[in-house]
């Protein structure tokens, strides 16, 4: 669809799109909407209150827990001429238990997973460049872009689990962040997720549980900020200069009705305005 020269997908009000797709258009900032019964069109990104009271437990008690999980981060590279995208993304997954097999320009993804290939198409498309990825369990998209301070790397993933104990280990991510100076890494459980799909209207239906802001984003963050709700931990992770601040969210904040979730976009919000 396209109106007043903005390019947006359009879908029915219960269509699902797989994550791969959701994180491009976030990525790419491509609006995804459904018309409503009146005819407007609605941001099918965003969870309405009502969906969230119904789906999320609020009204109804706490929901099953879900085995599908979120994780996002990105890390600032130098520009130079033999930057190699990708290995930042590939590690960090490495260490929620995933490994990159395939990735490409669009769905299906059929090529096999490599840095090098994967540098050149995104140096093709600077100063704002995205690729798809997958693997076993997992899907969504790496994005690079350029910047005054450099090349950020960045992605963007829903990994699916059989259980909840087979969800990523958050003190293994802490370790990863530390070890590649990452400006940022969260890690959220997805209510609104089945398989590798989102249905429309339930991408905000995400819980955080661990955010992790390097040394440039978590200086000025408010500490009565990072202690709701009650049972939040902050830890100062690594050695100066390169200190990592790491924001543990307790398991009842899956049942908190957004507490959780409003919180971290307060935090947000604070290093954004850094």
């Amino acid at each position: 669809m396209v109106r007043n020269g903005v390019v947006a997908l359009q879908t029915l009000p219960d269509a699902s799109a797989s994550y791969p797709l959701v994180a491009f258009l976030k990525a790419a900032g491509i609006p995804w909407v459904v018309e409503g019964a009146g005819g407007q069109l609605h941001d099918a990104l965003v969870a309405t209150d009502a969906l969230v009271a119904t789906d999320a437990g609020v009204t109804t008690g706490a929901p099953q827990v879900s085995p599908a999980v979120v994780i996002y981060g990105s890390v600032l590279h130098a520009a130079s001429a033999d930057l190699m995208l990708g290995t930042f993304t590939s590690g960090m997954l490495a260490a929620a238990g995933c490994t990159p097999e395939f990735m490409g320009p669009a769905e299906p993804l059929q090529e096999p997973w490599d840095p090098a290939v994967l540098t050149a198409r995104l140096r093709e498309n600077m100063p704002w460049g995205i690729e798809l990825v997958s693997g076993h369990g997992f899907a969504g998209a790496v994005t690079a872009y350029r910047t005054e301070a450099g090349v950020v790397e960045a992605f963007d993933v829903l990994i699916s689990a059989p259980d909840v104990d087979a969800l990523p280990d958050p003190a293994a991510l802490e370790a990863a962040a530390v070890g590649a100076n990452a400006q940022e890494i969260g890690l959220e459980l997805h209510f609104g997720a089945s398989g590798l799909s989102v249905p429309a209207g339930r991408e905000a239906l995400k819980v955080p549980q661990l955010l992790i802001l390097g040394p440039s984003l978590h200086r000025s963050i408010p500490e009565t900020l990072i202690m709701q709700p009650e049972g939040m931990a902050a830890e100062v992770l690594g050695q100066a200069p390169f200190q990592h601040l790491a924001i543990r969210y307790p398991a009842v904040s899956a049942w908190d009705g957004g507490i959780a979730r409003d919180t971290q976009q307060r935090i947000l919000n604070a290093v954004q305005g850094q």
